[in-house]
């Protein structure tokens, strides 16, 4: 058989490896039922209440918003001919690029009372501070408009992807029996396309249980804030991880609801080739009304952001020349790199194994392994905290004092990462993997040639492309990370996520510029890499 190719200690070194990867989860779960603390008692009486409101509140109107956005944008490009058409399908999806916390800082500082928008109300109109108490951002209202003019182009993606592989016939019958278009959209296209956007609200709903920096500089009192603060303000670990518990059981409930409900919405077409649908010309009325719906989207999700940076470099851009800034940036690359390739490594071995092998308790913890990118970066980071600082103090108890420390080091921040992002290239090393037939295994065996030599000779060769697409895609969620990396960073090691959550902090927005623009520009890689793939798979079904 197949899995026989596969040696005891290839299992043993992948469970030591998914061991390591949920080692924060162990340890959140593992304090559930620890004793409390006085502090715990407090929180429970005065701010659990508010975490959970908050939470739920911004979980549930996000998601809402971003349905709407992503939904009705995917269907406006897919099924419709109008001005802009063939831009706004790839603008639309950029707001991706830009980190959440990102633009939190730029709103802030467009909409204080000393920023442009309310300078130019009070000089033209004398209305400034009224605009401001008006439209003030920095509350419930500020932390969901973020969020969900950054996070729908998860749902826009999945969904006009959705949209553009139903069958054209499928719409046609639809119009036989006398659907008009709104009964079209609602019985026919959402149906077919359910599991994608159910698919795309779970990322949503994630990325919104997992935000740390919008909440945190907007002053909104929510779970992963709340562990920041227990932990560093407190001091009180058992608590910060009774919180943790809590988020937790929130993420698993979205994970089971998801699967649920992906696996109740299985829509087949009936033929198996497809014609791809015409899109229908809008009369001049309605072109109007879908381009300014369009327009206005990415206007808030992108270009505004986009526009406000570059007026802050104008007037920031010396410090593009900083030595510190050029410090930063070389940290931010070596830890992303070494970070990256150390992940996609263990991944291409982890799906060398699954494919490999037939044991269920294998297949199994593979599944646990791929869990990590669902779990909030504040999580990890406390559920790390303290398995390293216990082997600390085991060193401490042997040899007297640590022969390494791993608290507070580099080690502990690439387990976070690892922990965190494994997912991501899990998956895509897997899918490239998938694509080899296994007779090339069987048959290289025949030669003498171990797994490591298969790997290396014949199966990263063969999915080189796949394998760049996951380091690159890893690399810029590393590059991106905040909570994880704060937490958890070696002393004076700064990123350039850091970087921006430390001058945000001290109310030095312009000076954000450089290195958020410098971040925007590593995370339009990859949506340059998706717009890339959708073209050709466009074109082929064209063909």
């Amino acid at each position: 058989m197949f899995s026989k190719i596969l040696d005891y200690k290839d299992q043993i070194f992948l469970y030591f490896v998914i061991l390591v990867v949920i080692t924060p989860i162990i340890t959140v779960l593992s304090y559930v039922f620890s004793p409390s603390t006085h502090l715990w008692g407090h929180l429970a009486d005065n701010l659990l209440l508010e975490y959970l409101s908050n939470t739920f509140l911004i979980l549930m109107f996000v998601s809402l918003i971003s349905v709407v956005l992503g939904v009705s944008c995917a269907w406006l490009v897919t099924m419709y001919q109008f001005p802009g058409k063939d831009i706004f399908k790839w603008l639309l999806v950029m707001p991706i690029a830009i980190p959440t916390y990102v633009s939190a800082y730029i709103y802030a500082g467009l909409v204080e009372p000393s920023g442009f928008l309310f300078e130019s109300a009070e000089s033209t109109i004398g209305l400034g501070k009224e605009l401001y108490n008006l439209i003030n951002l920095r509350n419930i209202y500020g932390v969901i408009f973020i969020l969900s003019i950054c996070l729908y182009p998860y749902i826009y993606l999945i969904t006009y992807s959705s949209f553009k592989e139903q069958s054209y016939c499928a719409i046609e019958v639809g119009k036989s029996l006398g659907l008009n278009k709104k009964e079209l959209f609602r019985k026919i296209s959402i149906p077919l396309a359910r599991p994608g956007i159910i698919a795309g609200l779970s990322l949503v709903m994630m990325e919104t249980l997992a935000e740390f920096g919008t909440m945190d500089y907007y002053g909104v009192s929510t779970f992963t804030t709340g562990i920041y603060r227990t932990w560093f303000a407190f001091d009180d670990d058992t608590s910060a991880l009774h919180l943790a518990s809590i988020l937790l059981t929130f993420v698993f409930i979205l994970m089971i609801l998801e699967k649920y409900s992906r696996g109740r919405s299985k829509y087949n077409h009936s033929s198996q080739k497809t014609r791809p649908m015409k899109p229908i010309n809008m009369s001049m009325r309605n072109g109007i009304y879908a381009f300014l719906w369009c327009l206005l989207i990415v206007l808030l999700g992108f270009i505004i952001p986009i526009i406000q940076l570059f007026l802050w470099l104008i007037d920031t851009y010396s410090y593009l020349f900083d030595s510190e800034f050029l410090e930063i940036i070389i940290n931010t690359i070596i830890i992303g790199s070494f970070a990256s390739v150390l992940i996609v490594l263990i991944s291409i071995y982890a799906s060398y194994v699954n494919r490999s092998t037939s044991n269920m308790y294998t297949k199994f913890s593979l599944k646990i392994f791929s869990i990590g990118y669902s779990i909030p970066g504040v999580v990890i980071a406390v559920g790390i905290i303290i398995p390293i600082t216990l082997i600390d103090d085991l060193q401490a108890a042997i040899f007297g004092s640590p022969i390494f420390y791993l608290s507070g080091s580099f080690i502990a921040l690439i387990i976070a990462y690892l922990s965190r992002f494994s997912t991501i290239s899990f998956n895509a090393t897997e899918s490239g993997l998938s694509k080899i037939k296994n007779n090339i295994d069987l048959t290289a065996k025949s030669f003498g040639f171990s797994n490591f030599m298969i790997l290396k000779n014949i199966h990263i060769p063969m999915m080189k492309t796949t394998v760049i697409t996951a380091l690159i895609l890893v690399f810029v969620d590393i590059v991106k990370e905040l909570p994880a990396t704060l937490i958890l960073r070696p002393f004076n090691f700064d990123t350039l996520a850091i970087h921006i959550y430390e001058l945000a902090s001290s109310e030095q927005l312009s000076f954000i510029a450089s290195p958020a623009l410098m971040l925007i520009t590593i995370g339009l890689i990859p949506v340059i890499i998706l717009i890339r793939k959708t073209v050709r798979y466009e074109n082929e079904i064209r063909d």
